[in-house]
């Protein structure tokens, strides 16, 4: 195992294998979202069955974090994520050779458990290396780079499924993850001291029920859980929504995501720029704002009959400016008033974010009746409970 890490010397290369192993897992959702309204007729099954290929591999996603937190603690980041990688590649070849819908959402589930190091070990490696302000910078930059992979996802996952089908794919991903593989097996060194008494019970229910009891810690994750519902909540929808509502081609659905993820960007470049003038705090409220903002705007366009997938797209692209800011400074919030072990706190951290995409999703997919109205409904109620979350539970000030 390497020698862990001087905090004030960090290589370049440390957060750009950590970029690769998130865009890896980024791609799992966003390159296959245009094969979405396919695979029913593909499996002669129903839309909701083809949406829990998503809502249930976000389930699997933010349950395993529990796990690998405490793990990342115990044996290291580096074992941890290679491990997490390696299934990732298994479980990606799963999906490719599904021979079935109940299949196809068994292998997915079981790569959102794989997909979910990246997200537990990537932050605890920056919360090692970095101080505060100098985290915020590093994920709004993570947060810039990152955004690639869902603004170029699609795209070429559309017309990797008008050329090869919805298989393809996942075959893709696999041979990403593999590089990631041989990418961290190369490059990243140890971060952390292990911690024999991570994975003990007793220390393991300690500190999770102490995080509970931080109210700094617990409103900012729930307050990321929120606005990742309505994003997922979206998500789930849009290509039912633009493909088979609005008439987009398949091909071309990518380019209306592209869209909403440069308004991320160009979010995530603002929090960049300004959080030594705005602090974290008030970096936050601005997102939540913008955010709420798009969020209404989405159920309005459809009361005034401006249905269109330019429209749609232009009201979540206000939803996701906002979010750029809020998951640059969020994150750095609730971490620097956690107690403890930092794989802990960022494994119920990510489980709280991830569970609230899944209860997003899992919403839509439930009030699923072939309109736009239940995913606008949803993403407006999450924002709004989000800014209600953070306004009426937060204190200002570190627990």
């Amino acid at each position: 195992m390497s020698e862990t890490l001087k905090p004030r010397r960090v290589p370049l290369i440390i957060p750009a294998v950590l970029i690769s192993a998130s865009a890896a897992s980024i791609l799992s959702t966003d390159l296959y979202t245009p094969s979405l309204p396919h695979l029913p007729a593909y499996f002669g099954t129903d839309a909701e069955s083809a949406q829990l290929t998503l809502s249930l591999n976000l389930l699997g996603f933010a349950a395993a974090q529990l796990v690998y937190g405490p793990l990342s603690d115990r044996f290291g980041r580096r074992p941890v994520l290679l491990a997490g990688m390696l299934a990732f590649v298994l479980t990606s070849l799963g999906c490719a050779l599904a021979s079935s819908i109940e299949m196809l959402i068994v292998t997915r589930t079981l790569q959102g458990i794989a997909a979910a190091t990246e997200a537990v070990v990537a932050l605890a490696v920056i919360r090692d290396l970095y101080d505060d302000e100098g985290g915020v910078r590093v994920l709004a930059a993570f947060g810039m780079t990152v955004a690639l992979a869902p603004a170029v996802g699609p795209i070429i996952g559309g017309y990797i499924h008008v050329w090869q089908g919805w298989r393809a794919n996942f075959f893709l991903l696999a041979v990403v993850g593999g590089v990631v593989v041989a990418l961290v097996a190369s490059f990243l060194p140890e971060t952390s001291v292990p911690d024999r008494a991570a994975m003990h019970p007793r220390r393991l229910l300690t500190d999770y029920g102490t995080l509970f009891r931080t109210r700094r810690y617990l409103v900012t994750a729930l307050v990321l859980g929120a606005t990742l519902g309505a994003l997922f909540a979206f998500i789930t929808a849009a290509p039912f929504i633009l493909i088979d509502r609005l008439g987009v081609r398949t091909q071309d659905f990518g380019y209306y995501q592209a869209a909403i993820v440069v308004a991320f960007f160009v979010g995530s470049f603002g929090a960049n720029r300004g959080v030594a003038r705005l602090g974290v705090d008030r970096m936050v409220r601005v997102g939540l704002g913008l955010a709420l903002l798009g969020g209404l705007g989405f159920p309005l366009v459809l009361l005034v009959g401006l249905e269109t997938a330019t429209a749609i797209t232009a009201t979540m692209s206000v939803y996701a400016l906002g979010l750029g800011f809020t998951f640059a400074a969020g994150p750095v919030v609730a971490l620097a008033a956690a107690p403890g072990g930092r794989g802990v706190a960022a494994a119920m951290l990510g489980a709280l974010e991830m569970g609230g995409a899944a209860l997003g999703a899992l919403a839509v997919t439930a009030l699923h009746d072939g309109s736009s109205w239940p995913p606008a409904l949803v993403v407006a109620g999450f924002s709004l409970i989000a800014l209600l979350v953070s306004e009426l539970g937060g204190d200002r000030r570190s627990d």
